[in-house]
């Protein structure tokens, strides 16, 4: 008989189904204060679990821990300003919830392969050579 509490050697605890709802707040505390600096410790405080059935419980429903999403949204909603405003890319930083330029262009090049600078120029010229691209139907 196959033990379900073991996957390629790692031992896993199903979270009990009351811990759910827990679980569910706390990605939504997490989506809605993206740039609070939340530990482990204070989420699972604020939502009523202890830090191992939340860290557990979060990657057992959503394939990811409250960290890994965190970093996640604050990524994708750097992505779209750097793609949608000309707010420098401090300015960004700071509305994002990263600490310092520095942590926050490691974790965008991590996330999206290249660094912030590159993907806003890089979002320029393509937003220029849509522009000329355009202009240039318009005219035939």
């Amino acid at each position: 008989m196959k033990n379900n509490n073991n996957l390629h050697g790692k031992h896993f605890i199903y979270s009990k189904a009351y811990d759910f709802p827990a679980i569910e707040h706390a990605k939504q505390v997490i989506e809605e204060n993206i740039i609070d600096h939340w530990s482990l410790t204070l989420l699972a405080a604020r939502v009523g679990v202890n830090e191992f059935k939340l860290k557990i419980g979060f990657k057992q429903i959503y394939q990811i821990t409250p960290y890994q999403y965190l970093k996640k949204l604050r990524l994708k909603k750097a992505k779209g300003l750097l793609e949608r405003t000309t707010l420098s890319i401090q300015q960004i930083t700071s509305k994002v919830g990263f600490e310092s330029y520095r942590a926050f262009s490691k974790s965008f090049r991590g996330g999206y392969s290249m660094l912030p600078t590159t993907f806003r120029e890089d979002m320029g010229n393509d937003l220029i050579k849509k522009a000329i691209s355009a202009k240039l139907y318009c005219l035939s």
